[in-house]
């Protein structure tokens, strides 16, 4: 069998328990007011604005009185400059004077010199952290180490991410090798900055000659680096080019090797298609291929139109609502005599008007007022 519950182990009644609710929204709305009336009405000051680089010491305080002061301090990575004011005082518009952070510089890395061969550009215009420093070398020198350094805050001390590089002279190891060939100063181990040597292929003991395929010259260009890939020493042989229906005017070798160069022209009553001079290329093919005579004349290409003819292009001739120009000025002109007309009739009408009035003299005045109208509403 249950026991009752004691009356004092209760809940209280739901609606007691909304009626405490009430009153401690209450209670607090009235502290949130209370606050809000000593900051005003009391001429307080508010906790001022954060800094980027200063901080308050200390607690700050919901609000401050009229006159009472506060403290700053440089934050990490800042450090403080003579003479600004650290301290700001409450004043009775609720602003503190002065307050600024500008006594508060950031920590610089020490300056870097100029290599030897050198040259530091500091990307940023600064040496404080944050800041980067770029290298380069003068022309015949390469640089060895980072190029880019950054200035970082370790603690309260600012630091280069690393050494400073170095620029070295510029050497270059011997070109290679090539089959069928050699170059000049083979005896040499190290080239400098900008030397060259020049390559050359042997003899062939065959009824074939060997053609230097590629750049001839190399010179040092960099570290360890040359200006392009050595050349190639092989036999390029094209065939005999042969053009029916048409004939050889220049080139005429005994040996088509590389780079050999023939031109062609047709028969009378034959027309070219393709290209008249073709070059014999290091795959031993003619480039571009042997053109073809075909019978028969040239055929003859239409005039191009002009561009406002195709479709989507505007028409300059067209005006601003699609209209052509001439239909324009065909619609001016109409409208142009159409005026005339009804002005003419409109003076005709008053001068029989007025001349059953009998009034002279200001048929004159009529006139002379009627055609300045007629010319005011043309220029118009």
């Amino acid at each position: 069998m249950t026991a009752a519950p004691l009356e004092s182990d209760a809940k209280p009644p739901r609606r007691m328990r909304k009626t405490y609710a009430f009153w401690w929204c209450l209670l607090g709305i009235c502290a949130e007011a209370l606050l809000f009336l000593l900051s005003t009405l009391s001429d307080a000051c508010e906790l001022p604005p954060p800094f980027q680089a200063m901080e308050l010491k200390g607690v700050p305080k919901p609000y401050y009185e009229v006159g009472e002061t506060i403290q700053y301090q440089c934050k990490k990575g800042y450090l403080y400059l003579l003479p600004f004011s650290m301290v700001a005082t409450c004043e009775p518009n609720h602003t503190w004077v002065p307050i600024s952070d500008d006594g508060c510089v950031k920590v610089e890395c020490i300056k870097l010199q100029d290599p030897s061969f050198g040259h530091v550009h500091y990307i940023d215009g600064r040496v404080s952290w944050g800041s980067r420093a770029q290298f380069s070398c003068v022309e015949g020198y390469y640089l060895v180490g980072m190029s880019v350094l950054h200035c970082v805050l370790k603690g309260n001390d600012a630091y280069w991410n690393g050494p400073s590089p170095r620029c070295e002279k510029i050497y270059c190891l011997p070109p290679p090798k090539i089959k069928n060939g050699t170059h000049t100063f083979p005896d040499i181990d190290v080239f400098k900055y900008h030397d060259a040597v020049i390559y050359t292929c042997d003899h062939n003991p065959g009824p074939d000659k060997f053609s230097l395929v590629g750049t001839s010259m190399l010179f040092c260009s960099g570290h360890n680096t040359w200006s392009s890939k050595p050349p190639e020493c092989k036999v390029v042989k094209c065939p005999f080019p042969l053009l029916q229906n048409g004939r050889q005017i220049a080139g005429f070798e005994k040996r088509i090797s590389y780079q050999a160069t023939v031109t062609f022209e047709c028969e009378e009553g034959f027309y070219m298609k393709g290209s008249d001079t073709v070059v014999c290329s290091a795959n031993s093919t003619w480039e571009p291929s042997i053109p073809v005579c075909l019978k028969g004349p040239k055929p003859t290409h239409p005039t191009k139109p002009p561009v406002y003819n195709y479709p989507g292009y505007p028409n300059p001739r067209e005006g601003i609502f699609g209209q052509e120009l001439d239909a324009w000025i065909i619609a001016l002109i109409v409208i142009t005599s159409i005026v005339g007309v009804a002005v003419i009739f409109l003076i005709i009408l008053r001068y029989l008007e007025h001349r059953k009035k009998g009034n002279i003299p200001y048929k004159l005045h009529f006139f002379a007022k009627t055609w300045s109208a007629t010319f005011n509403i043309i220029a118009a």
